[in-house]
């Protein structure tokens, strides 16, 4: 069991900067491959950092299996080398000076294992990371693909309950991260190991990970599956940080977007500042009109290999405005063309609301039952609309 905890955790560096990671809960399952993604500068690589014990927690707690590694208010702190943990870098770390063998055996020699049976678990990590006939080669003799399976063999070697990855795919090139991914899968299905992997490449979380942990500022945004994460954004922020291209952002006053709400059974005024979230692969383009529909014209086609992003200006009906940008995804070869008019359509799943704040808005009115003060008899009911709770 390797059931990972995280508590009200935070890290100061100065008490002149934000922290870099503020008051984080959330908990990571055994066996889970959970992603910590989120923008440069986060606090993703941090909280992979205190869970191995390489930074020092200022707040809070990190427990494994229910028992203290870090606690501050406790006075608990458990070194690196007693938490059983692997820890993969983005640079690898490989010892320059010893063969692809001697790397893989270090820790387990450190570790006071025979011979016997450091050669032993050295075989078995070449064979299931597939380097067979590197076994003699130096690091600077391989490639980058390469250098990072023996730093997983390594790691993997020493059986830790727990693996974590600090965008250990970042420096191979584009067709081998590829590979790698599925490697990973196989290895987290073999292994059965808690995976803890931080990246900034939202596509590698979403293909990779049982549970994606969405960071901004050293906040945790939102927790969830990736069909969780994609199909319901907590805020504005998850939804535009995932998907690619980004989500079309309109503000919801316009009467472009209310045609678009009005289509989906939304009735309510939104309220002030909201934005109208509107996934490009659930953008419909048609010849024919119909009241659900908003006229756009075709500005520009981009094909992308295997998928085309249509560009499209909205027209608008508000003074002083030129229109709306829209992008549009399909993987069906268009038939339109630069500068044609078109109705654009929009499915209902592919629609968000967001508040001013960005908080995420519910598109359904709820009732509300009001009690009049002076003869307590129900009011007739009235819709309001609510803001949805940030996903857990």
């Amino acid at each position: 069991m390797s059931n990972i905890t995280l508590t009200n955790i935070s890290k100061r560096y100065t008490a002149d900067h934000p922290p870099a990671v503020d008051n984080v809960s959330m908990e990571i399952e055994d066996g889970a491959f959970m992603c910590v993604l989120g923008p440069s500068g986060c606090g993703k690589s941090t909280i992979l950092r205190m869970i191995a014990g390489l930074e020092h927690l200022s707040d809070g707690e990190i427990a494994v299996d229910c028992k203290p590694l870090d606690n501050v208010s406790k006075g608990i702190f458990i070194p690196p080398e007693k938490r059983h943990i692997g820890l993969v870098f983005q640079s690898y770390a490989l010892w320059p000076h010893m063969t692809v063998s001697r790397n893989i055996e270090f820790g387990l020699k450190l570790k006071g294992m025979s011979k016997e049976e450091r050669l032993e678990r050295v075989a078995k990590m070449i064979i299931m990371l597939k380097i067979e006939g590197l076994e003699d080669r130096y690091p600077a003799q391989l490639s980058g693909g390469q250098q990072q399976r023996v730093a997983l063999a390594r790691t993997l070697a020493m059986n830790p309950g727990i693996l974590l990855l600090d965008e250990p795919l970042s420096n191979l090139d584009a067709a081998l991260r590829l590979s790698m991914r599925a490697e990973l899968t196989r290895l987290h299905q073999e292994f059965g190991t808690t995976i803890v992997f931080v990246t900034h490449d939202q596509w590698e979380a979403m293909t990779l990970a049982t549970k994606i942990a969405v960071m901004s500022k050293g906040e945790l945004q939102q927790l969830g599956t990736p069909d969780d994460i994609y199909e319901r954004p907590a805020n504005r922020f998850v939804a535009e940080f995932i998907g690619n291209p980004p989500i079309n952002m309109i503000p919801a006053n316009t009467s472009a977007a209310q045609t678009f709400l009005q289509a989906i059974g939304y009735q309510d005024t939104p309220p002030i500042g909201a934005q109208l979230g509107l996934r490009p692969e659930g953008i419909d383009l048609r010849r024919d009109t119909s009241l659900s529909s908003v006229l756009a014209t075709v500005t520009d086609i981009l094909p992308t290999g295997g998928a085309w992003i249509i560009e499209l200006n909205v027209e608008s009906n508000e003074t002083g405005s030129d229109g709306y940008h829209l992008v549009h995804t399909t993987q069906t070869p268009p038939h339109w063309k630069q500068g044609e008019a078109v109705y654009v359509h929009v499915a209902p799943h592919a629609v968000h609301l967001f508040s001013a704040e960005g908080d995420r808005l519910s598109l359904e009115a709820q009732p509300e039952v009001r009690v009049s003060s002076s003869n307590s008899e129900l009011a007739s009911p009235t819709f309001v609309q609510t803001k949805l709770e940030d996903t857990p």
